[in-house]
């Protein structure tokens, strides 16, 4: 299944069309949040969510609509129940200057009545969106790596006895940082199957090397789940970063919590 990334830092001016393109539950959400920084970062990301949905889907950013699909995943969706968009990856009229980076194979949004899967995520300076081509699903995590707990004691509680040996034998820096790349991995992975996050402890990952350090890809699986493994590609963003990105088919898994 292909997908593309866009790479978005937040971290810019903000400009007064991002806020009015939202929706009035994302602006709700933005205002609730009480740090100037979260909400000035959140309100970037969703409305570079916008802006790249819009371009593909030929719709002005402000007139998405979004709702959720049986799994609890976020999905597009028309006013009139089903899909009118015209998919031509033409200009969606947003003001947003995305002024990031975009990876990934070319496809054809050209199908009417079909629409594209995606997933957003946040951390720090940095967001990632990604989309699918109709068919498929797609997850994508991003994380700031960071030192303020013991990664080594929550790898023990909170991972596969192979993963944990990994990352404990990794180091203190490189152990680290495959603690961080497992970790988006894993998220990505219920994030694309829709198992939720009650069964991101039941997910293996496993890199094509000996560490992710040393991998670009690897699989990832719900050990519960026959059949459920699916790749994982790693992704660089920017230094202290770790991200990952996983594509599935659109048969979403069993919820396992």
């Amino acid at each position: 299944m292909g997908a593309r990334v866009w790479r978005v830092n937040v971290d810019r001016p903000e400009r007064p069309g991002w806020w009015h393109c939202l929706s009035a539950a994302e602006r709700e959400k933005a205002a609730a949040l009480a740090e100037p920084l979260a909400r000035r970062r959140y309100v970037a990301a969703h409305a570079a969510l916008r802006a790249v949905l819009g371009e593909l889907c030929g719709v002005p950013a402000a007139q998405l609509a979004f709702g959720t699909d049986a799994s609890g995943r976020p999905c597009l969706r028309s006013s009139g129940g089903g899909s009118d968009f015209n998919l031509k990856g033409s200009g969606g009229g947003s003001d947003f200057n995305l002024e990031g980076s975009r990876e990934g194979p070319d496809f054809n949004l050209s199908h009417s009545g079909e629409v594209p899967d995606f997933n957003l995520s946040h951390s720090g300076e940095w967001a990632l969106i990604a989309v699918a081509a109709p068919g498929g699903r797609v997850g994508v995590d991003v994380e700031r790596v960071r030192d303020d707990f013991d990664h080594l004691e929550m790898a023990r509680r909170m991972y596969q006895p192979e993963e944990a040996a990994r990352v404990c034998a990794a180091g203190p820096g490189a152990g680290l940082a495959e603690y961080f790349r497992l970790w988006t991995a894993k998220e990505a992975y219920v994030k694309a199957s829709g198992a939720g996050l009650a069964g991101l402890r039941d997910v293996l990952v496993r890199p094509e090397a000996g560490t992710c350090a040393e991998s670009r890809g690897g699989s990832a699986l719900s050990r519960s789940l026959p059949g459920s493994q699916v790749p994982v590609r790693w992704l660089d963003v920017a230094p202290g970063y770790a991200a990952a990105l996983v594509t599935t088919a659109s048969t979403p898994a069993p919820r396992t919590g």
